[in-house]
């Protein structure tokens, strides 16, 4: 792949600029056309590194449900008290990352699980049958990521290789279509821990994920 196709990146969605010390800091994306990208930038961040028009920048941005290295020339730029403002040429790819490699946060929160008969499978969640949607069971996560989500299954449930999974999230409802990886050691013998990863979950959900475990993350090292 030549360049990213700029058809496939949400508005508002994060990307995360890499400094030459390896730190990150976020840009939300305001602006997309055929040409160039319109990214605001928090310069309040601790991380913050002031880009320059005609420097190359290097960043990390979620496309078609992987994370993506990417790289681009600052077109043009300005600041503000609290913003700067860049426009950046159209992302070219340096390295897809595994979703292995997105940020695993431990963490204890209410989510819900519908889980498949065996031998059901769906690609996509607009397939999935209606029915499916309205059977939720309730229980907890051990720890999400932007790849997938660890929960508690009580062993006496079906233990299911497909299913979705419900959660809220900064008041906004995510729904995800998962295939279950593996099952961990847990010391409750009521339970059963399973891995899924996402199988097909919206570009904005995803991206709500990422950002709640990074400010999650960010907030344990200001403690």
């Amino acid at each position: 792949m030549e360049f990213i196709n700029v058809n496939s990146i949400q508005e508002n969605s994060v990307v995360k600029f890499i400094a030459p010390n390896k730190t990150l800091f976020d840009g939300v994306i305001r602006k997309i056309s055929n040409e160039y990208l319109g990214i605001t930038i928090d310069i309040r961040q601790k991380e913050f590194l002031r880009l320059n028009k005609n420097e190359s920048a290097e960043f990390i941005i979620v496309y078609e449900h992987k994370a993506v290295r990417c790289s681009s020339v600052i077109l043009g730029c300005s600041q503000s008290d609290f913003e700067q403002s860049v426009i950046i040429s159209v992302p070219k790819p340096v390295l897809f990352i595994d979703r292995r490699e997105f940020e695993r946060l431990s963490v204890v929160m209410d989510i819900e699980y519908s889980p498949f008969p065996l031998g059901v499978k769906y690609k996509d969640l607009h397939n999935v049958e209606e029915h499916y949607f309205t059977t939720f069971k309730k229980t907890y996560t051990v720890n999400i990521s932007g790849g997938g989500v660890c929960l508690l299954v009580p062993k006496e449930e079906i233990d299911f290789k497909y299913g979705l999974i419900s959660m809220s999230l900064k008041d906004e409802k995510i729904v995800a279509l998962c295939e279950k990886l593996r099952s961990e050691p847990f010391n409750n013998p009521q339970y059963d821990r399973l891995v899924y990863k996402f199988n097909d979950i919206k570009p904005q959900h995803r991206q709500l994920i990422i950002d709640f475990v990074s400010e999650k993350f960010k907030e344990g090292s200001a403690n």
